[in-house]
Formats: C-alpha cells, sequence, structure tokens
C-alpha cells in the first residue's frame, strides 16, 4: 500500500511539473493577460518590428528625431500620449502631411497596432536632445522661469509628463521641434492643442518661447 501512494504521489508530481512547464511556456491557445509584462513584451516586440518597417526611415533607428526640428524625438515619451498623438494623425485631428499620409496609405486600423509602437518606444532611452543655440543664458534662464510658472503645474517639475494624466514629457525633446510647435500651436495649426495652453502661449514673446524651448530640449527628467 506505501508504495502504491509513493508511485501515485510521483505521477502526481510528475503532472503538477508538466503543467506548471506549460503555464511558464504559454499553451499556444492561451493569450497572455491584457496588461500583463509578457503582454507588454510581446506588443514592444510587434511594435519594433513595425517602427523600423514604417518609422525609422524619418525618427531614426534610435527615435531621436532631427536637429532641424521636422522630426520629433519619440524615445521615451509616455505611451499613453504616443497612443493619443498616432490617433489623432488617423482622425484629421492632428496635421502633418508626412503622418497623414503614413496613416492613410496603412490605416493601422486598429489600436492594438498603435499601441505596439507606443509600447516600443516608451521603453527606449531619451537623453537630452538639445540643438539650442547654446551660450544665450539670459534667454534659457527666462525659459525657465517660464515653465515653473507657466508650464510645471501640469508637465510636472522636471518636465517628465504623466503617463495616467496623457500629459507628454518635454524634457530632452529637439529644440528646434519644441520651438515650430509653440509658435504653430499659437498661430492655429495645432488643432489637438489645449485651447487653455494656447491661451497661456499666446501670452508669450519671441524670446520667452526660445527660452522655453531652449531650456526643455537641455533637460533631463
Amino acid at each position: 500500500m506505501t508504495h502504491l501512494r509513493t508511485r501515485d504521489f510521483g505521477i502526481g508530481l510528475v503532472a503538477a511539473m508538466a503543467l506548471t512547464a506549460c503555464a511558464y511556456r504559454g499553451e499556444p491557445a492561451e493569450s497572455p493577460p491584457p496588461g500583463s509584462a509578457v503582454a507588454a513584451a510581446a506588443d514592444s516586440s510587434q511594435g519594433a518590428r513595425t517602427y523600423a518597417a514604417e518609422c525609422a526611415g524619418c525618427h531614426g533607428a534610435t527615435a531621436q528625431g532631427t536637429l532641424n526640428g521636422q522630426v520629433p524625438a519619440l524615445a521615451g515619451q509616455h505611451r499613453s500620449v504616443l497612443m493619443k498623438q498616432l490617433r489623432d494623425y488617423r482622425e484629421g485631428e492632428r496635421w502633418d502631411a508626412r503622418m497623414e499620409g503614413l496613416m492613410q496609405e496603412h490605416r493601422f486600423a486598429t489600436d492594438a497596432q498603435l499601441d505596439g509602437v507606443a509600447a516600443f518606444l516608451a521603453g527606449m532611452n531619451m537623453a537630452p536632445a538639445g540643438g539650442g543655440p547654446g551660450g544665450e543664458t539670459a534667454i534659457r534662464a527666462r525659459g525657465e522661469r517660464v515653465f515653473a510658472n507657466s508650464c510645471a503645474t501640469c508637465h510636472g517639475a522636471r518636465a517628465q509628463g504623466s503617463e495616467p494624466r496623457i500629459v507628454p514629457r518635454l524634457a530632452g525633446q529637439q529644440y528646434m521641434y519644441l520651438r515650430r510647435q509653440l509658435h504653430d500651436a499659437v498661430d492655429g495649426r495645432r488643432p489637438n492643442f489645449p485651447r487653455d495652453h494656447i491661451a497661456r502661449l499666446a501670452t508669450l514673446d519671441a524670446d520667452d518661447i526660445d527660452g522655453l524651448a531652449e531650456y526643455l530640449s537641455e533637460l533631463s527628467p
């Protein structure tokens, strides 16, 4: 009788180990729970392939953008922010001929396709891009004061933004891109820009905007 119990226990143990191994491998018929670490890794992996095929030609292999301000740095931006902007391009709520063309060509009809790219980019490191004129410490200091007085409440003390509140990270973005977007918002070329932000920016002069862009481009969150 003891021998039988031992044998039964051994069979049960082997079966339990086999089930555990299946759980760790992930059987083909099972999908990882949404929001789990496994699902996030899968999203990022798929997003990396999409990014390499569709986005890296403009944004660069490391997603650091371009110094001329035509292409923003995307590495390290919040996933929720990237998702919102990609949806806005897809739905015509943000304007850029290249991005609108990309969305029309490939459609990215499902949010899952967009989310994979956003997950991949959010997991990348973003070093301060800089690109400002440099040496103009008075204008940079002016921009720092503008940020502290008008922007830090929403964007955070270090311009780190917020994933849950869908507030973009501004720290480390390309100087020329920041400068262009700030002017575009005031001039009505950013239809998805919050109206209260436009009202605040409209009170700034050219040196304020230049200083703000330079300060943010050199900032690490």
